[in-house]
């Protein structure tokens, strides 16, 4: 069986279901909070027990050897919250068509719908833990510790970068896993490596054997973790260079996973 939607360009077709991924995304986000006593506020709460625990152990219990310009909990938790973005993003686009099989196979539904729906709910938890973080900057700004960053009115176009990147990615990984089921077990392990092999828990300048740094370097998650901290974090302003690399490395994630869903979406229906 088809999916029924005639062949277009997964971009002009999700701009043309526009309504119908925002229908689902709140869908998504009261489904997931459904049944809470504290509801959206867990989205506050979650990241807020996270950094106090990276505070009190990285302060007091096992001070951290990793030199950096700000405060390390800080430093770790700008890192982890992108990262957790991707990764979130990435293990929920593994199941979501297998899960919505129903929908695919009895409604004339665009399948490229739902990863985008994962993608962007994701993205709402991002951003509604993104105060904490900015919070937490002010705080430490107050006292001293670090300057409040300017650059974070950059922020949006980080973001956007962030969305093509991780959307893209999200496409390839929705239409490969329904065809080999063992991708959701071994994404676990691949996100696992690369966020050892991405500069998240530590500063790059902080290695110094040369071929392991131009390996990270290497790595493409590299360019967007490093601009989303410069950014949020650092008050650094990106070099063009830094630009055009976080740029690129989207581009190139949304150009080849667009590209594979395309070749795999009439298949879809049938395999799910």
């Amino acid at each position: 069986m088809k999916s029924g939607v005639p062949k277009a360009g997964v971009l002009s077709s999700l701009y043309r279901n526009r309504g119908l991924v925002a229908v689902l995304v709140a869908r998504d986000l009261k489904a997931r909070y459904r049944g809470t006593f504290l509801g959206y506020l867990w989205s506050l709460l979650n990241p807020l027990l996270l950094l106090a625990v990276y505070t009190v152990v990285f302060t007091w219990v096992i001070p951290a050897r990793v030199t950096s310009e700000v405060p390390f909990p800080l430093f770790l938790f700008a890192g982890l919250l992108p990262w957790g973005f991707v990764s979130g993003a990435l293990l929920d686009a593994a199941v979501v068509l297998a899960d919505n099989g129903p929908l695919l196979r009895k409604v004339v539904c665009p399948p490229e719908v739902f990863p985008a729906v994962t993608v962007f709910s994701h993205l709402v938890h991002h951003l509604l833990a993104l105060p904490i973080l900015l919070v937490a900057i002010a705080v430490a700004a107050g006292n001293g510790l670090v300057r409040f960053p300017w650059t974070v009115v950059l922020l949006p176009v980080v973001l956007f970068i962030w969305l093509v990147a991780v959307g893209g990615l999200a496409l390839a990984v929705a239409a490969l896993a329904v065809h080999f089921r063992d991708l959701k077990d071994l994404l676990h392990n691949l996100l696992n490596i690369f966020f050892f092999a991405t500069p998240i828990i530590y500063p790059l300048e902080m290695i110094r054997v040369p071929i392991l740094k131009r390996l990270i370097q290497a790595n493409p998650a590299t360019p967007l973790i490093l601009l989303y901290r410069d950014v949020v974090l650092l008050g650094r302003l990106p070099s063009l260079a830094a630009w055009g690399w976080a740029a690129a490395v989207a581009a190139v994630f949304w150009l080849t996973g667009s590209w594979i869903f395309s070749r795999l979406r009439e298949t879809i229906a049938e395999t799910v």
